[in-house]
């Protein structure tokens, strides 16, 4: 297990890396226990999905094969793929799932970017930031946009997808950038993943819209 960590926080540290960076954003699903997480991602043209396979033998194929991580391969890889075009894009795992949604699959649904003017400090869209700094010890500021007014929950995850701190916890949160702390002072060193979750609500608290991605950090102690 010792030997899996340090293999995987290096493929992380090298993704990190300047030369790697991506100026657009990138959205991050994690791929272990026969599932996708998240499976449902709402994102916008010209941003990348990274795929991270932390458990498991697995791989990434689209319905009509517009894009493939290549053959079943065990954990750990990553996968990354950036979307040009809008559209719903439905893929699976081809050892444990299938074309339609069967099994173990997921879909990337790719909106059309606004065209709108640079107004000063408006936000137009949600959007998680990479928590900084990472590496940390022990603690790490994670900041995300809200367009407008949401209910909020934050979740920090273990690589095996089991939740080990909740931040906030369906929270009425205000328009504008936001960033809350994470002290992972009683936590192992290793890689974990952040989960955010926004729902937009009605006047009647009906449910609008909701927005949910994963990005992922590292505990060095």
């Amino acid at each position: 297990m010792r030997k899996f960590n340090i293999h995987f926080i290096c493929s992380m540290l090298i993704l990190m890396l300047p030369g790697n960076i991506n100026p657009q954003t990138a959205h991050d699903v994690t791929v272990a226990n026969f599932s996708f997480t998240p499976a449902a991602l709402t994102i916008t043209v010209g941003d990348t999905v990274r795929w991270t396979n932390v458990l498991g033998n697995h791989n990434v194929v689209a319905d009509d094969n517009s894009f493939t991580s290549g053959p079943l391969a065990p954990a750990p890889w990553v996968y990354t793929h950036v979307f040009t075009t809008a559209g719903s894009n439905p893929y699976y795992c081809s050892l444990h799932g299938g074309p339609g949604g069967v099994g173990m699959s997921g879909v990337i649904t790719v909106q059309t970017a606004t065209d709108v003017q640079d107004d000063g400090n408006l936000i137009y869209k949600f959007d998680l930031k990479q928590n900084y700094p990472n590496p940390f010890n022990p603690t790490t500021t994670i900041q995300f946009d809200l367009p407008e007014d949401a209910v909020v929950t934050l979740k920090i995850y273990n690589m095996l997808g089991q939740e080990v701190q909740t931040l906030l916890d369906r929270e009425d949160m205000i328009e504008g950038t936001q960033e809350v702390q994470f002290n992972a002072q009683n936590l192992s060193s290793g890689v974990y993943f952040y989960r955010i979750v926004a729902e937009t609500l009605d006047e009647d608290g009906a449910k609008l819209n909701t927005f949910q991605t994963v990005k992922k950090m590292i505990l060095i102690k």
